[in-house]
Formats: C-alpha cells, sequence, structure tokens
C-alpha cells in the first residue's frame, strides 16, 4: 500500500462523519546518525519535510531551534533533502528532534543517546498518516497507515491519553490503560493499518464534556543510533466546543539546578486557538538576551513557549509564570515555575555496594557548588546512628561546581523478624547536603 502524498487527500470511510480524512506528518528521515568525540556527541538527521514545518531540537528538556549557532544547531539544505546537526556535551540524557505539521501531528525522532555510534541510512523513508473517526456520542476511533506497512509482528505499538479540566483550570494528561473500566474503555487492533477505539461513558463525558481532548501515539522501535520514531496526533472531542477556550498544562516541577547550568522554563496550553504564551518574572516578561533564548510555537491546538537560561546564577533563582493575553486582560496559569540553585542528588551514581562479611556499604554522590558538604545519618530499621564516613571523593565538573562522592560503611545488626528481613537488607539514609547557595534534604532506600 502506497501512502497519500497529499494532506488532504481522502480515502472512503465508514464513520457518521462521513469521508475520512488522513493528516500526514511534517517529514520523513533518510538518515541519521550519531558520532562522540571526547566530551562532545554530534547528532545529524537528514529528512524530507514541508516549507511551512518549524523543526526543533530537545535536549534535556531544552527546546533548540533548528538552526541556533550559539546552541550548536545548524542547518544545511542538500538537494531533496535538509541535514540537520546538534553538537551536544556529554551527558545529554535525552535527544529529539521535532517536526510538527500544520495538521497538529507531528513526528519525533528521540535518539538512542546510551547506544554506541554509528549511522542509521533508510532505502524507503518511512511515512506515516492518521485519522480519527466518531462513531457516536462516546465512540471514538483512532488510525495509522504507514508507508512502508505496518508489519504487527515487528516492534511498535500505539497509545492513546486523555487531555482534560479536571478542577476545571489546568489542562491535566491522563493515561488511559488498555483495559474497561468504569469511565473508559480503550482497545487496540495491530494490522498493517493500525486502530485505536475509546469508549467514553456518560459519566465521564458529562464530567469533562467542556473541554476534552485524545492524543493518539504510533511508536515505531528502530535498531541503532535512533531509539524510535513517535507520530503523534491531536484531537478535540469536547462535547461543547466553546470558541478559543483553551488551558494551561501542568507544571513539572523544577529540578534544584547548579550555578553555570542552563535552565530551560516550559509553558504550555492546550485548546481551541490559544493565543501565544509569554514567561514572567515578577510581572515583567522574558525576552530573548544574551542570557537567555525564548523558542516559541503555536498551532490550532497548541501554544508553547520555551525559555533557557544560557547560565544559571542567583539572579535567576524566583517563581515565573506563564501568561497569555486575551482581550487586553493577562491570563496567568494557576502554578508557578520555581527555579532554586542548590546542590541536587545524582540518583544514577547512588547505590548499594557489594557486602563485606557484617557490613553495609553505600555510595552516596552529590553535586554542588565548590565546597559542597553531605552529612548522612541510618534511617534504617536495624540501627540509629551516624554511619562513619569511610572514603571521600571530590572531583570537579565545572569552574563553579563539584561532585562529592561518599562512602558509608557499617555493621549490619539484623534486629527484624525473619518475615521482614528485605527491610534490614535495604539501607536508608536520612542526609542533607549543603553548599554556598542553598541546602537539599533527602532520604534514600537502597533497595536491594
Amino acid at each position: 500500500m502506497g501512502a497519500p502524498t497529499s494532506l488532504q487527500e481522502a480515502d472512503q470511510g465508514s464513520s457518521l462523519s462521513g469521508t475520512k480524512k488522513w493528516s500526514s506528518s511534517g517529514g520523513s528521515v533518510v538518515s541519521a546518525s550519531k558520532t562522540t568525540s571526547g566530551d562532545s556527541v554530534r547528532f545529524q538527521i537528514e529528512v524530507t519535510f514541508s516549507d511551512s514545518t518549524v523543526p526543533f531540537w530537545v535536549v534535556d528538556q531544552r527546546f533548540i531551534g533548528a538552526d541556533e549557532k550559539d546552541f550548536g544547531s545548524t542547518t544545511e539544505t542538500l538537494s531533496n533533502t535538509t541535514l540537520f546537526t546538534l553538537d551536544a556535551k556529554k551527558p545529554a540524557s535525552f535527544v529529539m528532534f521535532g517536526i510538527p505539521s500544520k495538521d497538529d501531528m507531528s513526528t519525533n525522532i528521540i535518539f538512542d543517546t546510551e547506544g554506541e555510534d554509528g549511522t542509521l541510512k533508510f532505502d524507503n523513508p518511512v511515512t506515516c498518516q492518521s485519522s480519527f473517526s466518531k462513531t457516536s456520542d462516546s465512540d471514538y476511533n483512532f488510525f495509522y497507515r504507514c508507508n512502508p506497512e505496518l508489519d504487527p509482528r515487528n516492534d511498535w505499538y500505539l497509545e492513546v491519553r486523555l487531555f482534560a479540566s479536571v478542577k476545571n483550570e489546568m489542562a491535566e494528561y491522563i493515561y488511559l490503560e488498555s483495559r474497561e473500566t468504569k469511565y473508559v474503555n480503550v482497545t487496540y487492533l495491530r494490522n498493517s493499518t493500525t486502530e485505536a477505539t475509546v469508549v467514553l461513558s456518560d459519566e465521564t463525558l458529562e464530567k469533562l464534556g467542556d473541554f476534552l481532548f485524545l492524543e493518539s501515539s504510533l511508536r515505531i522501535r528502530m535498531s541503532i543510533v535512533i531509539e524510535s520514531i513517535m507520530y503523534r496526533s491531536y484531537y478535540d472531542i469536547s462535547k461543547t466546543k466553546s470558541a478559543n477556550n483553551f488551558k494551561f498544562l501542568e507544571q513539572f516541577p523544577a529540578p534544584p539546578y547548579l550555578e553555570g547550568d542552563m535552565v530551560p522554563l516550559n509553558c504550555e496550553a492546550l485548546g481551541r486557538n490559544p493565543p501565544p504564551i509569554q514567561v514572567e518574572k515578577n510581572g515583567a516578561e522574558i525576552r530573548s538576551s544574551q542570557t537567555a533564548y525564548i523558542f516559541k510555537n503555536t498551532t490550532q491546538i497548541w501554544s508553547s513557549s520555551f525559555v533557557t537560561f544560557l547560565r544559571a546564577s542567583k539572579e535567576i533563582e524566583g517563581n515565573y509564570s506563564c501568561v497569555i493575553e486575551k482581550d487586553g486582560e493577562k491570563l496567568i496559569s494557576p502554578e508557578k515555575i520555581e527555579v532554586e540553585l542548590k546542590p541536587r542528588l545524582r540518583w544514577d551514581l547512588t547505590k548499594i555496594l557489594p557486602s563485606k562479611q557484617n557490613q553495609t556499604r553505600v555510595r552516596v554522590v552529590v553535586e554542588g557548588a565548590v565546597g559542597v558538604s553531605l552529612n548522612c545519618s541510618d534511617n534504617s530499621w536495624s540501627r540509629k546512628e551516624n554511619p562513619p564516613a569511610n572514603k571521600e571523593k571530590r572531583t570537579k565538573i565545572s569552574e563553579w561546581n563539584e561532585r562529592l562522592e561518599v562512602k558509608y560503611t557499617w555493621r549490619k545488626v539484623n534486629i527484624i523478624p525473619e518475615a521482614y528481613k528485605y527491610s534490614s537488607d535495604s539501607p536508608s539514609l536520612s542526609c542533607i547536603a549543603k553548599d554556598r547557595n542553598g541546602d537539599l534534604t533527602f532520604e534514600h532506600t537502597f533497595w536491594q
């Protein structure tokens, strides 16, 4: 089956809305590569895409335009394709290249940042389309078809998520499980044209009917360099569609930042023709400058504003607001974004170590300003005392910050009944890390 090339090309389908319309993705991947050199890593992707598309990079929550040399992104026009390059510093835990389309269908290419270097080429680049039909007031169908055709035996899957305004203030993100509940029933069909069917209960429609949007996504797993290619589409299924009705999306809590970090502030709104968003601090709009970079994107359903401060300092600490100006009024998100500078725990490096006879050994790793300190006490059931620091190691990670690694060793004391022995074998620490910018208090259990 060859995929239609026109955004408006129609295919006959059975639905209450009549002819089924297929929306095309913003582009297709021709090749991709990843090359590591010392502390830097280069990501490249060659794509074909619509001229009206505004592609972008995402690096660990930081949104970067496709041609921002100060951020390491460049664009090169080839004969029939475009080559996009991103030079990033290690470690980069998440790297994505996004290609939106005017039909509110996007293509997201997620790189395998942990895998080996290499090059991936597509002799027949994948192109996918999405479609949507309403079969009743409570039944909705979502479709994807691709060229080359989807093979049910391959590693790909379809998911559906819900955006609703439960508290009537913010748009909340709700993952729909593929099992029946009293609120919703979701079923999936794996075939060359994959399909998801969503059936909403009367109670759900009555409660959320004024603001209800569905997102369908098709994720296709890759082998090397690219972890997966994801196609996303959005649909307004609100029972009552008030014009220009939109909501701010819920904010994720900001992690602690270290001096010198790049700091991303992300504001998004969902609805019907949401206006552009601006990010403000104390009533003043944040504008592009030598210290702050702004990337904005607005569609019929989404409005986004992503601010990146190039270097964290005490001056940027505080609360930030997402703001939309509408009819001469400022509409401010009920949730604020708090930016703090203080030490942070490296969860990925903090772990239990191989035990010696009658001893418990763990390693706790924090990062903070030069001179950062760490003090931990035993919080497990077996003992209540400060375990002695066995070894301390400091590593400079920037001109402002260092990594502190502390190994704790203390004797095991099994006073827990045998039925709960797993608890005594899983030490728990209560810790406080301090540097010149602030304090971080945390508890950590080392599960075995």
